[in-house]
Order: structure tokens, then sequence, then C-alpha cells
């Protein structure tokens, strides 16, 4: 998705221990790479397991208030990250990324909480840090709400294998600036 959307210079927001910036080392298309989160420790991770270092920075920060660091990416990734905000913060994060932060494509990932029937600990949220997860329809409602706010044009993909009544376990929302 990434790069369908010509993104030279990427935000992984939220990258946790890296998986994603691994991935995206791995192909030359990508020039800069920026890697942020709020746990010292997954970024300490991170950067013991990565290693073109000229091509990757990695940020200590927060996804809730603004960092002049952040500004002029063409994308930025948001993979399994919004379900681990309070509510209450969301809408802070919302607009730091939506109207400050402002990439071209903005690619979110949440888990499907319809899917949960599916997993051993059934009407239960995936991980003890999630503070909520969505339906297909409340994250739809939500991302549309956002790209109308702030123009954005936003499409919806399943991640993982789809079950007829329940979905699939992951969704995306893609987001374009109109």
């Amino acid at each position: 998705m990434l790069k369908n959307s010509q993104a030279k210079r990427v935000l992984d927001l939220g990258c946790g221990e890296g998986k994603l910036l691994r991935a995206l080392l791995k192909d030359n298309f990508f020039e800069e790479i920026v890697g942020v989160d709020i746990s010292s420790r997954a970024l300490e991770i991170a950067q013991e397991r990565l290693q073109q270092k000229n091509r990757i920075k990695l940020i200590h920060g927060s996804l809730i208030y603004r960092d002049k660091r952040l500004y002029g990416y063409d994308a930025a990734a948001v993979v399994e990250v919004i379900e681990h905000f309070d509510l209450a913060r969301l809408a802070a994060f919302e607009r730091i990324l939506f109207a400050f932060t402002r990439p071209k494509t903005v690619i979110i990932t949440t888990p499907n909480i319809e899917y949960n029937v599916k997993f051993e600990n059934a009407g239960k949220l995936r991980h003890s840090d999630h503070r909520f997860e969505w339906t297909r329809k409340e994250f739809q409602t939500w991302a549309n709400g956002i790209a109308d706010k702030f123009r954005y044009s936003v499409r919806f993909l399943a991640i993982g294998e789809e079950d007829p009544i329940v979905g699939a376990p992951t969704q995306m929302g893609i987001f374009s600036v109109r």
C-alpha cells in the first residue's frame, strides 16, 4: 500500500520494536523511513534489530502532541496503534496526524472486534492494553468522519482471512489527501 502511494518518505507511527520498519528497509524504493514510539525500550530493541541506519531514524515521542520532526512526509502507517489510545485522547491524535502532520497518504489498521468470537477468549479485547476495539461499521464511521473533517478520501480493506459473517481479523483504512 505504501509503495502504491509513491511515498518515498514514510512515517511508522507507533513503530514498536520495528517489524514494519524492517520490511520497509528491504525495499530501496523508500528513501527515508522514520519510526516513532512512546516506549524507549521498544525503540532500543528496534535500534538493535535495524541495520541500514542511513535510511532510518527512530524518534522517541508521543502521537498526541505536535512534533515538527514529523512534518513533510509522504505517508504515515499507523499499524495496530489506535486501539491503545484512551478514547478521550483519540481526537488529539486525529488532529496531530491529519491536520498538522498531514501526510498525503495515511494507512491505519485496527482489530475488528466482531472477529474476536473466533478466538479462545471470545467476547474480550485481544490485548490487555487495548482501550477499545471497533466493529467494521464503527471503524468505517470513525474513518469517514475523519476524512470529511480533514479533507481526505478513505477506502477500506479487510486484512486476513475473511469470514462471511464476522469479517476479517483486521481492518484497514487508506486515507488520501483530496
